[in-house]
């Protein structure tokens, strides 16, 4: 059971910049299907002005639209696991960081990750890799299920 949370943690670990790509695409396509609602003011004479907005019957339906809910929900998704992952990172020495950066967000494999780290053998950067998941385990436990 142990393995399967940690698989999905280090899933989420590799995909961190990906969701950060995928919040600004989504706010993208929520920009454009919510249009600014800017109104207009016409001074008719004596006290009176009228107030068109020519976008706004446009802007509600949009903004009621399933579309647009769908793309709400999936940046406040994208960023709650970003901010989750940030979070927890915070809280790890500079070496886990250090190894989590390397591993997860570069992509390196192991064999890489030693090297760079500067260690003579696998088994460090293992067990590093073991500290790291322990933690993450804990405080990235609401991302499991997301």
């Amino acid at each position: 059971m142990n393995t399967k949370k940690e698989r999905a943690i280090e899933g989420h670990l590799r995909h961190y910049s990906t969701y950060k790509v995928g919040i600004n695409n989504c706010q993208k396509q929520l920009d454009f299907l919510m249009p600014n609602i800017t109104a207009t003011y016409d001074y008719i004479g004596g006290n009176s002005f009228h107030i068109a907005n020519t976008t706004e019957q446009i802007a509600i339906d949009r903004i009621e639209s399933k579309r647009a809910l769908d793309l709400h929900e999936e940046i406040e998704r994208y960023k709650i696991i970003c901010e989750s992952i940030e979070k927890a990172i915070a809280d790890l020495k500079p070496q886990e960081k250090e190894f989590v950066e390397l591993r997860y967000f570069q992509c390196m494999a192991m064999q890489e990750v030693t090297s760079a780290m500067g260690y003579s053998e696998e088994k460090s950067a293992y067990r590093i890799r073991r500290h790291v998941l322990d933690k993450l385990v804990i405080s990235l436990n609401n991302l499991i299920s997301l």
